[in-house]
């Protein structure tokens, strides 16, 4: 039996851990949030699947638990990495120093580049990257629900010696339910996800509307539609090349989010904190260094980086004169 270990066990991590515990796979849950971890223990951990994304609704019950990968005991054969981005670093680095010789992690998240930054800390040789197409939400400790799932995922390869793994993982994640391909052009793919990702979600985390609100509204709409066309000359710009019709598709998709709030604006709602450097972020920084103007992506990343200042430090009030 495969032994698999999950790090981060919110929306796309209990998602993930229910599907590959219903094929038959021993799964460690890894979580900092002791509260959440103790009632999947005590009463299972539901997927809620009203639209028949992928197998309706199921519940499983998961055995190992840890609060820290520091208390494991034995070496997983695979980690998937399903925290937010900006957790990136130091899950990577707790890896590196529990295991001296890592097992291969897929970084199982949104962004661009992430597998970039854990390649420096684990080698290339032991990192995966998967693009996510579904997405979730707690609807309580014990309960995840599937919003929606674009099939398929996607999985790709670091070092080309990891591609009969890769293409493993892909087919045991469609038997799962999460239909997943391999690919040898993740990048592609990796842009594609990014790109739509950072035009509704930004401007609904500023207006605190749904996504379908946004795309509503004729002036928020065309906003969206700049930060696409900026996102496609951007990835063109580094030698990403796109169908003619990717950027009507993009629109099309991005029609469809429906009255959700995209995970940027809940985050904002929790804490404060985005992962927004690995999406708008990125997309400024890559356009600074081929000169290519993004005016309204800089724009969204700075008012994204105040509100997260703003959220983060309490305004101090001026004593009374």
């Amino acid at each position: 039996m495969k032994h698999y270990a999950v790090i981060g066990i919110g929306p796309i991590g209990s998602i993930l851990s229910a599907h590959l515990l219903k094929e038959g796979i021993d799964v460690t849950l890894v979580d900092i949030l002791k509260e959440r971890l103790l009632a999947i223990e005590k009463n299972g951990l539901k997927v809620k699947d009203p639209k028949g994304h992928t197998t309706g609704d199921f519940i499983e019950y998961p055995k190992k638990f840890l609060y820290s990968l520091k208390e494991i005991k034995e070496k997983p054969d695979l980690i998937f990495i399903c925290v937010k981005t900006y957790c990136l670093i130091d899950v990577t680095s707790e890896i590196s120093e529990v295991f001296p010789s890592p097992p291969k992690v897929v970084v199982f998240q949104n962004g661009l580049d992430n597998e970039d930054q854990a390649v420096k800390i684990l080698g290339k040789e032991n990192v995966l990257r998967c693009i996510i197409n579904y997405a979730g939400a707690m609807a309580s400790d014990t309960e995840v629900e599937i919003t929606f799932f674009n099939r398929p995922n996607y999985i790709g390869v670091m070092d080309k010696g990891n591609t009969p793994l890769a293409q493993e993982l892909a087919e045991t994640l469609t038997r799962s339910g999460l239909e997943t391909k391999y690919t040898d052009a993740i990048k592609k793919h990796e842009w594609e996800k990014a790109i739509l990702n950072a035009c509704l979600a930004p401007v609904s985390t500023i207006t605190g509307l749904t996504m379908k609100e946004v795309m509503d509204s004729s002036p928020l709409r065309e906003i969206v539609e700049n930060l696409l066309l900026e996102g496609i000359k951007v990835a063109e710009g580094t030698g990403i090349k796109f169908s003619d019709t990717f950027y009507e598709s993009g629109l099309s998709y991005l029609s469809k989010g429906g009255y959700h709030k995209p995970s940027m604006l809940l985050d904002m709602e929790k804490g404060g904190k985005t992962e927004m450097d690995f999406l708008n972020g990125k997309i400024v920084e890559y356009g600074e260094k081929l000169d290519i103007p993004v005016p309204f992506n800089w724009t969204v990343t700075a008012m994204i980086k105040g509100l997260e200042q703003k959220k983060q430090n309490p305004v101090i009030q001026r004593k009374k004169r």
